[in-house]
This record gives structure tokens, C-alpha cells and sequence, in this order.
């Protein structure tokens, strides 16, 4: 097995799990929108997770959320990692675009036709630094799409 090979793997098991702090971070924000605020109705929080309970944000997103980064890099990031591969054009930028194509299915899927943008802006949040995780373990992206290097200054 080949150095590259132990990366991708690596890669492919860890980076689901990137969706778990950033789903912290969401929790801060969503608590700070409920501040100097009346609390939901109970029966709100029974759906939603509690605005001044991170850890039900946390576990209720990332309960759906890393296994939807699961099945989201095998069908859809994977092929498309092995094609910018083939093509040469492994980069951050391909890696965001990446990310940005596997969210459309996930979004379809969990907003439907209403909720669409909003769910698909929510698993942005989550995808672009997941890609990003991901290409930075690979070690393989170029810092530009350009081959050719330009100099700085003339």
C-alpha cells in the first residue's frame, strides 16, 4: 500500500468527523441569536434543540450529520477527487467546488423544493471546511489552479 493510498484512507475515515466541531461552532451562533430573547414555546424545543443547550445542537446535527459526510464523500467527493486527480487539477479550489457539488443532492434531499437554499447554505457550513480538512491531509493540493508560476513582482 502505497504512502498516497494510507493518506486517502486516513483522509476518508477522518474528515466526516470534521462536521462535529464545526456543528460547535454553529451551536455558539445559534445560542447568541437567542439572546436578550424569550425562549421558545416547549414544544418548539422538542423538534429544535434548545437555544441555550449547545451539546443538543452538537449531538442533534451531528447524529444526521456525520454519516450524511459519509455517504456524501464516497458517492459524490471521492469520484470527484479521483477526476481532478486524472485531469491534474488537485487544488483547494477543486476541493471547494467539490464540496459545493455534494451539498446540492444532500440539500435536495433533506429541504426538499421549500427549504432548499436554506438547508443548502446550513451543509456548506459544514462541507467546505470538510473538503478543505480533506485536501489538507492529502497534502496534494497546489496553492493555485495555475501550473505555471507567476512572480510576485516584475
Amino acid at each position: 500500500m502505497t504512502s498516497h493510498t494510507k493518506q486517502l484512507i486516513i483522509a476518508t475515515l477522518i474528515t466526516p468527523w470534521v462536521v462535529v466541531p464545526v456543528m460547535a461552532l454553529y451551536s455558539l451562533w445559534y445560542m447568541a441569536t437567542w439572546l436578550g430573547k424569550s425562549l421558545p414555546d416547549p414544544a418548539v424545543t422538542l423538534l429544535w434543540p434548545h437555544p441555550f443547550k449547545p451539546w443538543e445542537t452538537i449531538f442533534l446535527f451531528s447524529l444526521y450529520g456525520v454519516p450524511t459526510a459519509y455517504v456524501a464523500l464516497l458517492l459524490i467527493g471521492l469520484p470527484c477527487y479521483f477526476f481532478a486527480k486524472c485531469a491534474g487539477y488537485l487544488s483547494y479550489t477543486a476541493a471547494i467546488f467539490t464540496a459545493v457539488l455534494t451539498c446540492i443532492p444532500a440539500a435536495a434531499v433533506y429541504g426538499g423544493v421549500y427549504d432548499f437554499w436554506r438547508i443548502f447554505g446550513f451543509l456548506l457550513f459544514s462541507g467546505v471546511p470538510m473538503a478543505i480538512i480533506f485536501a489538507w491531509i492529502l497534502n496534494k493540493p497546489n496553492k493555485t489552479a495555475h501550473p505555471t508560476r507567476y512572480p510576485l513582482s516584475s
